[in-house]
């Protein structure tokens, strides 16, 4: 079982290994050992970490890294499937996608207060005090990706919340359900996954990535309906029946 931060790392290993220095430069880093220290810093993880598993993407065979990385040994069974599932996305994708992941991370424990829609004309607040867990889901999964969270972690003190982090997120799935392992109407080009939080936000105030799973519509209405236990360390839930159901597809936790 990987730490929680494993897959997240993973990814930015990736991408750090296809694209090198440009995925450094946009990343706002001056060259690789910086990108390295600071980002595993956000991690609170040690630099070999970051730069292992990058060299462990470098030596894939279908790599396009100029280094040799790990080539003396067979990749990681996680490492190789990972690397065949981030082919698909482009730069610019991968570079939103990662510039989110980093900024989750930097962000602090915090408490909830309103959301605001980022607009030069007017700013609109909803009071999310005010609503149920699957009002709170439906407004953060149908808002625009340039929309942002406003939180509050103290007295004069706020935090702005990305919107576009959960679309990155579905993205990174491809409107491929989590838990069931499949597109909805089996349509390829079709996404309507929505992000689900693990420890329901209402009580949690908890929007990091580790908290959020992607869903299909028919299993995001059955977890708020049955509200099953999540069993982290296996990464599957547990229903009041016996039943058990353990996520087939995770690029992220």
């Amino acid at each position: 079982m990987q730490n929680k931060s494993s897959r997240t790392l993973s990814i930015i290993a990736y991408y750090l290994s296809e694209y090198d220095m440009d995925a450094v430069i946009s990343l706002g880093y001056q060259n690789r050992a910086q990108a390295i220290r600071e980002i595993s810093e956000k991690f609170n993880r040690p630099n070999n970490y970051l730069k292992l598993r990058r060299d462990e993407f470098d030596a894939l065979p279908f790599s396009r890294s100029h280094r040799n990385g790990w080539k003396n040994r067979d990749p990681a069974k996680d490492v190789l499937e990972m690397g065949k599932w981030l082919q698909r996305f482009s730069f610019e994708e991968l570079t939103d996608l990662v510039t989110d992941l980093l900024e989750n991370e930097a962000q602090a424990d915090f408490c909830e207060t309103k959301y605001e829609e980022r607009s030069q004309i007017k700013k609109k607040a909803i009071d999310f005090t005010l609503m149920t867990e699957e009002e709170i889901e439906y407004t953060i999964n149908a808002v625009d990706r340039n929309a942002r969270v406003e939180i509050a972690i103290a007295p004069q003190k706020k935090r702005i919340l990305k919107v576009s982090l959960i679309n990155n997120l579905k993205m990174l799935y491809r409107g491929t359900c989590q838990l069931c392992g499949c597109k909805p109407f089996g349509i390829d080009k079709l996404d309507i996954c929505e992000a689900h939080h693990i420890e329901y936000f209402s009580q949690s105030k908890n929007n990091n990535v580790s908290n959020i799973i992607i869903l299909c519509p028919n299993h995001h209405r059955m977890i708020h309906k049955c509200n099953p236990i999540f069993d982290r360390d296996s990464l599957l839930f547990k229903y009041e029946d016996g039943r058990k159901e353990e996520i087939k597809i995770n690029y992220h936790l």
